[in-house]
C-alpha cells in the first residue's frame, strides 16, 4: 500500500514540476488614451454651442501646454451676439470651463445663463469696467 502511494506521488510530481516552469504572461496593457485632435475639439465645441441655441462661427481653437483645448466661437442668437469660449481636457474630453457672453444688441440684455435681469452676469466683479455693480439696489 505504501509502495502504491509512493509510486503515485512520484508519478504526479513531474507533472507539477513541468507545469511550474511555464512563465505567466500578464495580459497586455490597454493602449494609453489618445489626445483629442483639432477636428474633435472643434466638433465638440460646435455641439456645445448649438446645444445652447446659438448659431456659431469658429474664431480659433488651440491646444495649450497643460493638455487643454481652448475653442472660441462668435455666438449669435435672435437679435443678440457675443462669444462662447470652451475648454476641454485633451485626454479625458472633460468639459472644464465655459465662458458665455451673449448680449441683446438693442437692450443690452444677457442671453447667457447667468442673467440677473439687468444685463449683468453674476460672475466676479471687474474693477474699473463699470459704474454699475450687481449688488446695487437703486433700481
Amino acid at each position: 500500500m505504501r509502495t502504491a502511494l509512493l509510486l503515485g506521488l512520484l508519478c504526479l510530481t513531474p507533472g507539477c514540476l513541468v507545469r511550474g516552469y511555464y512563465p505567466h504572461h500578464p495580459s497586455p496593457r490597454p493602449p494609453p488614451p489618445r489626445a483629442m485632435s483639432y477636428d474633435e475639439a472643434v466638433s465638440l465645441g460646435f455641439s456645445e454651442c448649438r446645444g445652447r441655441g446659438y448659431r456659431c462661427d469658429l474664431k480659433e481653437a488651440h491646444l495649450k501646454g497643460n493638455d487643454v483645448w481652448k475653442v472660441k466661437f462668435q455666438a449669435y442668437a435672435p437679435s443678440a451676439k457675443g462669444h462662447l469660449h470652451i475648454d476641454y481636457h485633451a485626454y479625458t474630453r472633460e468639459l472644464l470651463r465655459i465662458d458665455e457672453k451673449v448680449k441683446d444688441r438693442d437692450k443690452g440684455r444677457d442671453w447667457d445663463d447667468d442673467d440677473d435681469g439687468r444685463g449683468h452676469g453674476r460672475g466676479k466683479k471687474k474693477k474699473g469696467h463699470s459704474k454699475h455693480h450687481d449688488d446695487d439696489d437703486d433700481d
